[in-house]
């Protein structure tokens, strides 16, 4: 568990200006209008840390709670106290955004809603997860994505086994044609000999229509030499996928397990 000074970003010592420029800082990035467009897994997380916040900022801006608070520190008892997760969460209101920067948010085209730090560290820790229970794969690198791991094949009883899967993860605010262009030169060029390179392109904010979608991959496949890859575009919303045909079976259980998880 965090401190409520770890949870700010500020030191122990941080003054109250410092304190409460901290806590705008950090509760912008939680703020319901930057995440209203996302699904209610992460809604719930961001509400979540946003109560923390708050908690956090009310008890190291009154002298008294917060030198009670840094002696329970000093005792190795007080951490931050994860609270209750609430479908809202009410803030002073000068860090409320008012009608006009609501409604703006609102209208704004989903491409134009890029994924905030937030949705790309929870997601992809929910990523991770389900990535290890399912296949035991470690986290490498790969230039141009945001995660990637190498799944080792599995042998069958009765088939051969199947080819290792090099898994390359990139959040994008809205999977569509753009995005896709965008990340298939950088798998191209993505080390892995004899792996089944997979795009999972994660879109903050949706997708593209199924048709859109497939021109784009197959557009792709005509400008491209050797094996293509395989691309999977997931509405990081409800974790929904869609697979081609030649989606390696691994890669079709983790997404099992990360809907699972959503519902």
């Amino acid at each position: 568990m965090k401190t409520h000074y770890e949870l700010l970003e500020v030191g122990t010592d941080a003054k109250a200006d410092e304190i409460k420029k901290a806590f705008r800082r950090e509760i912008a990035r939680y703020h319901p209008d930057k995440v209203q467009h996302l699904g209610p897994e992460f809604q719930a997380i961001a509400a979540g840390r946003a109560a923390e916040l708050t908690e956090a900022y009310r008890v190291l801006m009154d002298e008294t709670l917060r030198a009670e608070y840094d002696e329970r520190l000093k005792g190795g008892e007080a951490a931050s106290t994860r609270a209750a997760t609430p479908p809202i969460v009410e803030r002073p209101p000068e860090y409320r955004a008012s009608g006009a920067e609501a409604a703006s948010t609102a209208a704004r085209p989903a491409s134009d809603r890029l994924p905030s730090d937030f949705v790309r560290k929870a997601g992809a820790s929910r990523l991770r997860d389900a990535v290890a229970a399912v296949s035991g794969a470690l986290p490498t690198s790969a230039a141009g994505f945001d995660a990637a791991y190498d799944i080792k094949g599995k042998a069958g009883l009765f088939k051969k086994t199947s080819q290792p899967v090099r898994l390359l993860v990139k959040f994008v605010a809205h999977v569509d044609a753009s995005a896709i262009a965008a990340a298939w030169p950088d798998a191209i060029r993505s080390s892995g000999s004899g792996h089944v390179r997979v795009i999972l392109l994660l879109g903050a904010a949706g997708l593209a229509p199924t048709r859109e979608l497939a021109a784009a991959v197959a557009e792709q496949r005509r400008k491209t030499r050797g094996a293509a890859p395989v691309v999977v575009p997931v509405d990081v919303r409800d974790w929904e996928a869609l697979f081609p045909p030649d989606t390696p079976d691994a890669v079709r259980a983790i997404m099992q397990r990360l809907r699972e998880g959503a519902a």
